[in-house]
């Protein structure tokens, strides 16, 4: 690594990376629930150096396990690929020769969250994430503030300001990755703004994008045809299972419009384009992994990539009791010997389902299952739904 010493608890991104939320703080990486400042009255270049990003730079430096990257020390204590293991191996070219505490401003990636406007209302999410969201949440936000989170707004937060873009065209000629997320980013006016003063840069730069893909058009503006400016285009597809499962977990969804939209950025983008589906393994999808996965590879013919849904506790896979558990993981063996653990698909597969299945049994928070139900059915009757009809591994759980 560029003849850097490395300590065990080093993270590429403090040193590569800022991050943005829609009500404007500057993050060091999305999982970080702290920030550096706000982007209406700080800077990129003010917060690059500020006194907290030096505090983070300096722990991870020193062998420190820095308390703001706990769910990275979670995953990686129960044996799973965290996201600081997955950046450093990724981003490994990324790392400067020279590692202090204050660095040089030069930001390679930016990731951009800008604003929290959505269409979907996915149970994973919430209404800081989403404003479709905003018409269910009076009937669950107590589960959340039972778990002490109290800063969830129910109503549009975004920021669109000149310096804003200004710092942004600032970076440009050093960014190689710019990466936008939101909310739904294909819906945010802002988004389009930065891809258009990024287009004289743009044959050197990456786009990247966690996207529901449901619409590929903003008004005059072709989505596909910005894309195609630019050096690459990576997608990770918002998308929790199979279709039944999905369009549950992510009300709102449509996954024929999806599949759709996905083989049209193929068709015109070529080789310009990677991809893949980005599953939320959550409580909802226990039962569904593998044949989600099946249908990611044969259907969709893409990829997938396993995240975690760690924010409440509630809805995180590991809340389910032992029973329902020991279910799964057989199911998932079962899975697994059908499918011979050789080539580079079939090694694929197995890596993905023992991932999530260690993950499963690698810690019991069942003392949160009865909140998860809850919460559940209370979802189920404001949007007419049924978590049996979908996952009947629950209908033991359920009380009418």
């Amino acid at each position: 690594m560029a003849g850097v010493s490395m300590t065990d608890t080093f993270c590429v991104l403090p040193f590569t990376h800022l991050s943005t939320r829609p009500d404007g703080a500057i993050t060091p990486c999305c999982r970080s629930r702290e920030t550096l400042g706000n982007i209406r009255d700080m800077t990129f270049e003010q917060a690059w150096n500020s006194e907290r990003q030096q505090q983070l730079r300096t722990e991870l430096l020193s062998g420190k396990r820095a308390k703001l990257c706990f769910q990275c020390w979670d995953m990686e204590d129960q044996g799973s690929v965290s996201m600081r293991q997955s950046m450093n191996k990724t981003r490994q070219h990324m790392i400067p020769t020279q590692l202090e505490p204050i660095m040089p401003f030069i930001v390679p990636v930016l990731e951009l969250k800008m604003s929290n406007l959505c269409n979907f209302r996915c149970r994973t999410c919430k209404p800081d994430l989403s404003t479709t969201w905003m018409k269910d949440w009076k009937s669950v936000k107590h589960e959340y503030e039972s778990h002490g989170l109290h800063n969830e707004t129910a109503r549009l937060t975004n920021f669109d300001n000149d310096q804003f873009v200004e710092d942004i065209i600032k970076l440009a000629p050093t960014i190689s990755i710019v990466e936008f997320a939101g909310g739904e980013p294909l819906m945010d006016p802002l988004h389009y703004k930065v891809l258009e003063a990024l287009e004289p840069f743009a044959s050197n730069i990456t786009v990247k994008y966690s996207t529901n893909l449901s619409k590929v058009k903003f008004g005059k503006f072709d989505t596909i045809a910005s894309w195609a400016k630019f050096k690459a285009v990576d997608l990770s597809l918002s998308i929790d299972g199979y279709p039944e499962l999905n369009n549950y977990i992510r009300t709102e969804s449509d996954t024929d419009v999806l599949a759709k939209n996905l083989q049209l950025v193929k068709s015109e983008l070529k080789e310009k384009y990677d991809g893949r589906a980005a599953l939320c393994y959550s409580a909802w999808n226990v039962f569904g992994l593998t044949e989600s996965y099946e249908y990611f590879e044969h259907v969709l013919d893409t990829p997938v990539h396993g995240n975690i849904a760690w924010d409440p506790i509630f809805i995180n896979p590991q809340v389910l009791p032992k029973e329902l558990k020991q279910q799964a993981t057989q199911q998932y063996k079962d899975y697994l010997n059908t499918v011979e653990p050789k080539g580079e698909r079939n090694k694929r597969i197995h890596r993905f389902i023992e991932q999530n299945m260690n993950f499963l049994n690698a810690k019991d928070e069942s003392k949160h299952f009865e909140q998860f139900m809850r919460y559940t059915t209370t979802l189920d009757r404001t949007r007419g739904t049924s978590v049996v009809d979908i996952i009947p591994q629950f209908k033991d759980y359920v009380n009418d």
